[in-house]
């Protein structure tokens, strides 16, 4: 066995990114047949209807039009349980639109038109494409995560990936995309923000956020500022439980709220609010931002200035269960100044107790009436009474030549070098030294390592090279281990992304502790 005098240890994060390939035709038809207008961001609202549609709504139908449901997005049979539920909440409660959460782009766009064929007042459809369509679709378009946008420091690829998700929103009938992420990356034990975030600099989240929310919007759809006021410092996933924090107002000032004033002044057309209990700022006992009437009203709209859709963060998350009633979360939403109740559970139980607080004189109905204007300004802004998806047009824009060019010049710009001691870098010499690649994957499903070790091996010229793929928990790493101990330089790629309900972005014990143990047998 050869004896070596020193061992050299490169660890550093990676993401990796693939697509299928699609042409580009007929782009600038698919965009304006889906409502946008090249000459200016959106259409000026038709005051006149928006107020024939409310004249023609009771109360009743005001209420559901602040109600947003779900859908997978794959196309169901119209017979169908899932269809059914879709179109009952359409007929009969008369709901403002859906959510999507899966599918791919041509069965989502085609069930997008059945549903919106069966709605006299159109539906406002939505979706997290925060980093692409490809986070919710089969076949979209991936970008970076907004880390890497942070590290490019580059306003015009923050722009660029937003217009190019625009389109492709269009394409496909969703109109308002609950993005960008304003969260300050404060904690690096976040289990839900981390890289989501554009970094820890509030001004660098704000210059590439505010970016972000221009290039949605000169696309024609919605872009959502979230989470208000901040989710960014937690260490509690609100998937899971209901942060608490205790930041007080002028904390908030600050820090937290910066990138949400900013993008208010730039224009941005939604904010969502988190399931995060401030008690400094609201004394009531595990009250969430997304339910409390001194954030939203108080804060965001009369202090901040902001006149657009209120939207909750989904109401099916624990950090809402776990503590109220799907009846005090419908109240609470409508007093504190939500105008787009997301998920809630039970949309029939939401619009029946709503509209009982109308009936008692609890809630006025001028304050319903303040909510649907608002959201038939923005239907109308879109003019989605006109639009009727080509469905041939789809495939032409959804994961375009043009959005692999922007990924790829996204996660270029992003490489840095944080940390270079000891000259590693460039590799010195390679062809007298042997190297170990262990590449360690966290649940990040995206990542392809024989992508990495191809890339690896044709622009290094190591004397040997020797490579693992390795994900989950790592039962026997003695081999590895004796591998190290005849390698002149290790390199540890890591994949690894937030996901929720899991607590944590860290990589398992036993992936740490293969890395100790690479780093002590680097010191013998």
């Amino acid at each position: 066995m050869r004896n070596y005098t020193t061992l050299k240890i490169f660890t550093f994060s990676l993401i990796l990114i693939f697509f299928s390939s699609a042409e580009i035709s007929n782009l600038m038809s698919a965009v304006h047949t889906s409502g946008y207008n090249k000459d200016k961001t959106f259409f000026e609202p038709d005051r006149e209807w928006r107020e024939s549609q409310l004249a023609s709504m009771n109360l009743r139908e005001k209420i559901a039009q602040m109600i947003i449901s779900y859908s997978d997005g794959y196309l169901p049979s119209e017979s169908s349980a899932e269809f059914q539920r879709m179109s009952s909440l359409i007929t009969d409660e008369k709901i403002g639109g859906f959510i999507f959460f899966k599918g791919n782009s041509l069965q989502e766009a085609e069930l997008i038109n059945k549903l919106q064929r069966l709605t006299e007042t159109p539906l406002l459809m939505s979706a997290d494409f925060e980093r692409g369509t490809k986070m919710r679709l089969d076949d979209g378009s991936l970008f970076p995560s907004n880390m890497a946008l942070g590290a490019t420091n580059n306003p015009d690829l923050a722009y660029e990936m937003g217009l190019q998700i625009a389109k492709e929103c269009r394409a496909i009938g969703i109109h308002q995309n609950y993005a960008p992420v304003l969260d300050i990356n404060n904690n690096p034990d976040n289990p839900i923000i981390n890289v989501r975030s554009y970094g820890e600099d509030p001004e660098i989240v704000s210059r590439l956020g505010v970016s972000f929310i221009k290039g949605l919007q000169d696309g024609g759809v919605i872009a959502t500022a979230k989470h208000f006021p901040g989710h960014g410092d937690t260490d509690i996933d609100s998937h899971s439980d209901l942060p608490v924090l205790n930041f007080t107002r002028s904390r908030l000032d600050n820090l937290e709220l910066i990138p949400f004033q900013k993008a208010i002044d730039a224009g941005v057309m939604s904010v969502m609010i988190a399931h995060l209990s401030l008690p400094t700022v609201d004394d009531e006992d595990f009250l969430p931002a997304s339910l409390s009437a001194k954030l939203i009203d108080g804060i965001l709209i009369k202090e901040m200035g902001f006149k657009g859709l209120v939207v909750t963060d989904a109401l099916n998350m624990a950090g809402i269960v776990k503590h109220f009633t799907t009846e005090e979360v419908a109240l609470k939403c409508v007093n504190a100044g939500v105008d787009l109740i997301l998920m809630p559970q039970g949309e029939t139980k939401t619009i029946n107790a709503i509209e009982n607080a109308v009936i008692n004189g609890s809630i006025s109905e001028e304050r319903i009436n303040e909510s649907v204007r608002k959201i038939l300004d923005a239907k109308s802004k879109l003019k989605l009474m006109k639009i009727n998806i080509l469905i041939f047009l789809v495939q032409s824009v959804v994961n375009s030549d043009n959005a692999k060019k922007i990924s790829q010049q996204i996660a270029d710009e992003s490489i840095t070098l944080v940390k270079n001691t000891g000259d590693i870098l460039p590799f010195k010499n390679a062809s007298e030294k042997t190297c170990l690649v262990v590449s360690l994957n966290n649940g990040n499903e995206t990542a392809n390592s024989n992508y990495f070790a191809e890339k690896f091996e044709s622009n290094n010229n190591f004397k040997e090279s020797y490579f693992y793929d390795l994900s989950g928990d790592i039962g026997n790493s003695s081999e590895i281990l004796t591998d190290a101990a005849n390698a002149d330089v290790i390199i540890i790629p890591i994949y690894a992304k937030v996901k929720i309900m899991t607590g944590t972005v860290g990589l398992p014990s036993s992936q740490l502790s293969l890395i100790n143990s690479l780093t002590s047998a680097g010191k013998k």
